[in-house]
């Protein structure tokens, strides 16, 4: 991480924005303001019955709000051929693609999910708003899956990039994603778009329709549109050659020690899993070890790699990143009809209905053994040789003799909207609403193992002839398990069908999230103060959330290698009264508006909290526009968080309490916690907004710092940090006699904290330009830190770190470039995104790793848009359009990701599709 090429950057970016009011010399006197994809602050031009409705805000009128807001409107959903509104977002630098189809590979259960996060806060703590109202999440961490949402109907999306819990309730930490129909739509649009990247894959269909209109001489519209998205992404990561290098960190050989001046770790490619292979092996040592088994019944010494930890560069073992999907592929379709109608003067009648269907279907990784099972000298299929020395050994082992474990999800939601709006008088407006909204999420995991299974297959003896597993044929008859079917682990391919259906299952997990809120509020102008109309607005919401999960039996017992999901039941109320107020503290030359707002909010399972902002606007001239805001903010603690249900598991720890090196067998019960408080945030804001013309730029420095962050400890730790005097920790260890270890709870707690501190700035520029108009626009985000201890304890900074080793890890700068030049005739759009380079691992030194190695550079993806209108031939305003995506086709940079299996770099920050075309064709009627 360089603070000096970050201010490079920076300059870079400032210089760029210099120019642009040096283009606007030569603009008219009188040229409007451009129209871009970001109204300022957020607000929407048409008036809705004289006022204007502002996000991140509640008061309704014409006022600038203090809270920093970024419109996008669908001329950049058009400009960018996205097939997904979440696909937008994630390109604007504030925001960080944790869950998505290209970066939930190795997710278990949330893979092919299309889910923000802002400021990479977490994605559960910004708000995700549709038309106003809370959205429906999809699981128990109250996630909110963007898949469910039909793009074409979508008008623009206002992103608060601030805390606005006190307007919205709970989650808002980081901000709000709003989501706003458009509900003034007259005629039908139809598009249609086909993509698929240069090699071939990651193809995408996309057949989008929206139409909407006035009837009753007015008094009502209706608004119809339905979405269907096919993209069959990137099944293999073997698929692109950068993954197939097969890098990795690996530890160094030629390292001696500390203090030597040698990195302990190198990045290497070619890098296999030295923990097993597909044969199945021993690890080295003893009369057993260091052997390989091959599928013509012999075994041989294994040919190792240079070793390196759990890997090796070259030699015989496994490369399970080959067979994960690189891009989970998705089908999504979604529909949506909302009406209303003014069934009096001053009183509008309004519903909305939607459904939605999303599905995922993506492999993570082949099934593995490592040392669970025990091969004795008289199994059958064990080779003479090996079984004449007569010894038990570990198999290690990876199984290609079926597909990988795969994670398949689908997604049906249905939401349901219905109330009153209307107006008292000139002055004031209220709304009365309802709404319901159900998920229901299933999610398989295919060809999972069952480990009990495999070891009791793997047992094998023959008996008079005939291959048997063990447990059949012990003293015990109720010791026995009927199915069994005797496996042979030693060579690929040598497993029979029978013994692979015996010891593999579909997982199977099915959960259904039901949410109703009713709400109500009223506001407008309390009176005429010395500087100008007061204005305010009151209400209340009561919201119930419910969750209902069921697993099968192998699940619930956790008996899979991997997941087993639990069964879980959990509800709580919330009952909520707030009010905002805007006063006009200065009216003239310059002016200076106060809005303040406050919520009190009971929960069933917290009890009370306040959360409040304030926030002030100060304009010293016409052209330059001051704003800040302090507030507190909040999320809550999710279902999943508090109503786990109990598992008791058995796991091996330390006891510093009575010495010694040994470990002992511990009960770890791993449980829900009802008592969890919430999460507190305290957010701050202060930027300026500069206008002159066509040209508009805005700064804005904002810091989150958020305690009591909900998170758990691992069993070890927990026992560790009671050790060093943590007498809170204390309290979840039942210690026996002498201070033995009985018992360690494992549970969420609020233990964390996080401490994030950024500027972000945008700046807008339009003009005339021979036959057509240009709009120039950037858009950049600068971490000045980012320090996190999910579980408490010591802060660590991870703004910079690109490699993904520590949770949480960003680009300390990222920045977008965009123009777009149109004609009556013709369009083109090009946009640069720029990501700068950091550091692999923020905590890593020369003795860890090379500076060369730990440097990960900066990533420029290019980006270009163009359209034809073919006025006259199909319906109108139709037009064709074709873009490529990475133009340049810029490879990821070697950031290796060492879990199971070596992915080669971070999908949450990088592209791993490369360079991709579409085209298709829209047209209005």
């Amino acid at each position: 991480m360089s603070f000096t090429r970050n201010l490079k950057s920076l300059a870079g970016v400032a210089l760029w924005v210099m120019a642009v009011p040096a283009l606007a010399q030569t603009a008219p006197a009188d040229q409007s303001p451009a129209q871009s994809t970001d109204a300022p602050d957020g607000v929407d031009a048409a008036e809705d019955e004289g006022l204007i409705t502002i996000t991140g805000s509640r008061i309704k009128g014409n006022f600038e709000a203090p809270t920093p807001v970024l419109a996008i409107g669908t001329e950049l959903i058009d400009q960018r051929g996205t097939t997904n509104i979440a696909n937008v977002l994630n390109e604007i630098p504030a925001f960080t693609g944790t869950l998505t189809p290209a970066s939930t590979n190795l997710n278990s259960r949330q893979n092919g999910v299309n889910v923000v996060d802002l400021r990479g806060l977490g994605t559960n703590r910004n708000l995700v708003l549709i038309n106003g109202r809370r959205a429906t999440p999809f699981d128990e961490f109250e996630n909110v899956d963007l898949n469910v949402v039909p793009s074409l109907a979508i008008q623009r999306v206002d992103v608060v990039t601030g805390g606005a819990s006190a307007a919205y309730g709970s989650d808002a930490v980081s901000g709000v994603i709003n989501l706003i129909y458009d509900e003034r739509l007259e005629g039908l649009k139809l598009n249609a778009q086909y993509g698929i990247s240069d090699k071939g894959d990651a193809d995408n269909l996309r057949l989008s329709a929206a139409w909407g209109g006035a009837f009753g001489g007015g008094r009502g519209h209706f608004l119809l549109a339905a979405d269907y998205d096919d993209n069959k992404g990137i099944p293999k990561a073997s698929a692109r050659k950068w993954q197939r290098r097969s890098p990795a960190i690996v530890s160094n050989p030629a390292n001696t020690g500390a203090n030597d001046g040698i990195p302990q770790f190198i990045f290497r490619d070619n890098a296999v899993l030295f923990l097993g292979s597909p044969n199945g092996v021993t690890l080295p040592g003893g009369a057993t070890g260091n052997l390989e088994f091959f599928p013509d019944g012999t075994a041989r010494q294994r040919v190792l790699g240079e070793m390196g930890g759990t890997l090796m560069i070259g030699g015989s073992g496994s490369r399970l990143a080959d067979q994960t999907a690189l891009v989970v592929p998705t089908q999504r379709f979604n529909v949506l009809a909302a009406v209303n109608y003014d069934v009096a003067d001053g009183v509008n009648a309004f519903a909305e209905a939607s459904f939605a269907r999303s599905k995922s279907r993506g492999a993570l990784v082949n099934a593995f053994s490592f040392g669970d099972v025990t091969i004795t000298p008289d199994n059958p299929y064990l080779p003479a040789n090996v079984a004449a020395l007569g010894e038990s050994f570990s198999l290690f082992r990876t199984f290609e003799e079926f597909p990988p474990i795969t994670s398949a999800s689908v997604t049906e939601s249905m939401r349901f909207v219905g109330g009153l709006k209307g107006n008292i008088g000139s002055k004031w407006n209220w709304e009365v609403s309802g709404q319901y909204g159900r998920t229901d999420f299933s999610n398989k995991q295919y060809n999972n193992m069952i480990v009990g299974n495999l070891i009791r297959a793997a047992d094998v003896v023959r008996i008079g002839g005939v291959d048997s597993c063990r447990v059949n044929v012990n003293a015990d008859p109720a010791d026995n398990d009927p199915a069994c079917v005797p496996i042979n682990l030693f060579g690929k391919g040598s497993p029979s069908q029978a013994a692979i259906d015996y010891i593999t299952e579909t997982g199977i997990s099915n959960t259904r999230i039901e949410q109703s809120v009713f709400a109500a509020e009223i506001g407008g102008e309390l009176f005429n103060g010395w500087a100008g109309p007061i204005l305010a607005t009151v209400g209340g919401e009561h919201r119930r959330q419910k969750l209902h999960r069921t697993v099968n039996a192998p699940n619930a017992n956790e008996e899979f290698l991997i997941v087993n999901a639990q069964p879980l039941d959990g509800k709580y109320d919330v009952t909520e009264g707030f009010a905002e107020i805007a006063v006009p503290l200065l009216d003239g030359a310059q002016k200076l508006d106060f809005n303040g707002a406050a919520r009190y909010t009971h929960y069933s399972t917290m009890g009370n909290v306040v959360t409040w902002k304030a926030g002030l606007t100060f304009e010293p001239v016409s052209f330059l526009r001051f704003r800040g805001t302090i507030s507190r903010d909040i999320r809550a603690p999710s279902i999943g968080e508090s109503f786990v249900e109990t598992v008791l598991l058995f796991t091996n720890l330390s006891n510093p309490f009575v010495g010694g090196s040994g470990t002992s067998l511990v009960k770890v019960p791993l449980s829900g916690n009802p008592n969890l408080k919430e999460e507190r945030a305290l957010t701050k804001t202060f930027g300026a907004v500069l206008t002159a013309g066509s040209f508009r730029a805005s700064l804005d420095w904002w810091d989150i710092d958020l305690k009591g962050a909900i998170g758990s400890l691992a069993p070890q730790d927990i026992v560790n940090r009671c050790y060093a005097g943590e007498q809170d920790i204390c309290s979840l260890i039942t210690f026996g006699p002498g201070q033995t270890l009985e018992e360690v709870k494992q549970q969420n707690l609020n233990l964390g904290t996080y401490k994030l501190q950024g500027l972000d700035f945008e700046a807008r520029y339009g003009m005339e330009l021979g036959a057509g108009r240009l709009n120039l626009g950037a858009v950049a985000s600068y971490l000045i830190h980012k320090k996190i201890a999910p579980s408490g304890g010591a802060p660590l900074d991870v703004a910079g770190e690109v490699g993904g080793r520590n949770a949480g890890g960003m680009p300390d700068f990222k920045a977008t470039l965009s123009a777009n030049y149109e004609t009556d005739r013709w369009g083109t759009f090009l946009q640069a995104r720029y990501i700068d380079g950091g550091v692999y691992d923020v905590t890593f030194g020369p003795e860890d790793l090379s500076k060369e190695d730990n440097n990960i550079g900066a990533v420029v993806y290019v980006d270009m848009s163009v359209k034809y209108k073919l006025d006259g031939l199909v319906g109108k305003n139709a037009e064709i359009y074709a873009g490529v995506d990475n133009l340049f086709d810029r490879k990821p940079p070697v950031a290796p990701v060492d879990f199971i299996s070596n992915s080669a770099t971070n999908a949450s920050i990088y592209d791993v599709i490369g360079r991709k075309f579409y085209v298709g064709v829209r047209a209005n009627f």
